[in-house]
């Protein structure tokens, strides 16, 4: 239904293109552009199903977020909503047609679907007679504010930090915001004192005060070790047909080939994509304190002056000189 409201918008955007006062010649791209993303939309009727708070359901399970165990509970779970989605959309296929697109032929030496004919052979059988409602399900967002609100850890990752401060960034329009933050860029940020909601919520539950005793301690984003964070992401890649965001926090001091090594072993692994984020490499949105360690921009720098003409136009450009 998503899928159709989607479409719908996209036949209301066109509509407001042809009746812009615009000649066909500035309109044509934007055009064209919309046209193109209806032909996908509504041909391969492409969905996300996903899930978030992976590693507070490990730490539910009494699981440690990293560990061996861990990486075969994730593949079970990813399995299982694999399995799921695929025979729902195949009955939905049933009722209402499979995606334009679809030809079994095309799919035959698909590995994703191969493996689903060893997982489930009738589900399989069905969706080669039936084909699917949609050309692929499954995908796993960073879901980052909306882990905020559902006060959960956010997609596949492991909880950042058992606390920490988050920084939000403030855009041009917003009112009555409070800036605690001006980066390097200039870019103006609130700050926020967070506490991971359900580390509360076993203290609580326990009667437990030592937090190292939780199933949290040591498997926060910078304890895990990354071959094994590669390793969950990809138990999980193996039971998804889009991509997974997912970012590894490395440590300030890790060297240019750890970073290599974790690429190519990603590659290995059959990641569709990976991400990673080396300890104050830039001024974090998550951050330990409200210490900054980076150097202020001063106040006022000497300059050089060049004058040039862009597009018949007169500029001053002004490069500030800091420390040579």
């Amino acid at each position: 239904d998503l899928v159709d409201l989607e479409s719908e918008c996209i036949d209301r955007i066109l509509g407001k293109i042809d009746r812009d006062p615009e000649d066909l010649e500035t309109k044509s791209r934007e055009k064209e552009l919309w046209q193109k993303i209806k032909v996908f939309n509504d041909e391969g009727r492409r969905t996300g199903t996903g899930i978030t708070a992976i590693g507070d359901c490990l730490a539910a399970l009494n699981i440690k977020y990293g560990s061996e165990e861990s990486i075969e509970k994730t593949e079970e779970i990813y399995k299982t909503l694999k399995l799921a989605c695929y025979r729902s959309s195949v009955e939905m296929s049933k009722l209402l047609g499979p995606f334009k697109d679809w030809d079994p032929e095309l799919e035959k030496n698909s590995p994703f679907l191969k493996r689903i004919k060893k997982e489930d052979k009738v589900l399989y059988d069905d969706m080669n007679k039936h084909g699917r409602r949609n050309i692929s399900l499954l995908t796993t967002a960073p879901t980052g504010t909306v882990s905020t609100l559902t006060q959960t850890s956010s997609g596949i990752e492991p909880i950042f930090m058992l606390s920490y401060v988050r920084r939000k960034k403030i855009n041009p329009g917003d009112k009555n915001t409070k800036i605690d933050f001006v980066d390097q860029l200039g870019d103006k940020w609130q700050e926020f004192d967070v506490y991971h909601h359900k580390v509360l919520d076993w203290k609580r539950i326990t009667g437990e005060d030592d937090v190292k005793k939780s199933p949290w301690w040591g498997a926060c984003a910078e304890d895990i070790n990354w071959v094994n964070r590669v390793k969950l992401q990809a138990a999980a890649q193996k039971h998804v047909c889009h991509g997974i965001s997912s970012t590894l926090n490395l440590p300030e001091n890790v060297s240019v080939e750890e970073v290599k090594q974790i690429y190519q072993t990603a590659a290995k692994e059959g990641l569709k994509g990976v991400t990673i984020y080396r300890k104050n490499c830039r001024s974090g949105v998550l951050i330990e304190s409200k210490e900054d360690k980076f150097d202020k921009q001063p106040e006022s720098l000497p300059c050089e002056i060049f004058e040039t003409k862009i597009k018949g136009e007169n500029y001053f450009v002004l490069v500030g000189i800091n420390n040579n």
